[in-house]
C-alpha cells in the first residue's frame, strides 16, 4: 500500500510540475498585433520588389547592422529590394518588446533560402513618428549553428 501511495504522489507531482511549466497562452494585445502587422506588411512590401513601400516605411535616420557586423543606412535598404528576397523566404516566431507607446522592437526569425547566412535572427525597431510607424533600426543575427550552411 505504502509503494502505490508512493507511486501516485510521484505521478501527481510530475503531472503538476509538468502542468505549471506548460507554455501560456496569452492573447497577443492590441499594441503588440499592430507591430507584427507592420512589419509582416514591411516583409512583403520588400519581397514584392516595392521600393516605394519600402521608402516610406524607413525613417530617414535609419540604421541597420548586417550579418556581417557592418553598418548600414535607409538608401541600402531601399537600393536591396530592386533585388528582392526570394519568394519562399520565411518569417515566423514574431516577438514584441514594447519600449512605451511609441516605439517598440520586433523580434523575429528569418529563412532566406539561397542566401547566406540562410537563418537569422532578426531585431527590427520600430517608432511612431507623426503618427505612422517607421522602421529606425535593425540588426541582423546569423543563427550560429547555420552560420556556415552552404546551398
Amino acid at each position: 500500500m505504502r509503494r502505490i501511495l508512493l507511486l501516485l504522489g510521484t505521478i501527481l507531482f510530475g503531472v503538476t510540475l509538468a502542468l505549471s511549466q506548460a507554455p501560456s497562452t496569452q492573447p497577443i494585445s492590441a499594441f503588440d498585433q499592430q507591430l507584427i502587422e507592420q512589419q509582416k506588411q514591411f516583409l512583403q512590401a520588400a519581397q514584392s520588389k516595392s521600393p516605394i513601400a519600402v521608402d516610406r516605411a524607413v525613417a530617414d535616420d535609419f540604421q541597420g547592422i548586417g550579418t556581417n557586423g557592418d553598418f548600414y543606412d535607409k538608401s541600402e535598404v531601399v537600393d536591396s529590394v530592386q533585388a528582392g528576397m526570394p519568394k519562399d523566404t520565411r518569417a515566423y516566431d514574431f516577438h514584441v518588446v514594447k519600449l512605451n507607446n511609441d516605439s517598440a522592437v520586433v523580434a523575429y526569425n528569418l529563412i532566406v533560402p539561397g542566401d547566406h547566412p540562410r537563418y537569422r535572427h532578426m531585431a527590427d525597431t520600430w517608432a511612431r513618428i507623426d503618427g505612422q510607424w517607421k522602421l529606425k533600426f535593425r540588426q541582423i543575427t546569423p543563427n550560429l549553428w547555420s552560420a556556415n550552411d552552404l546551398d
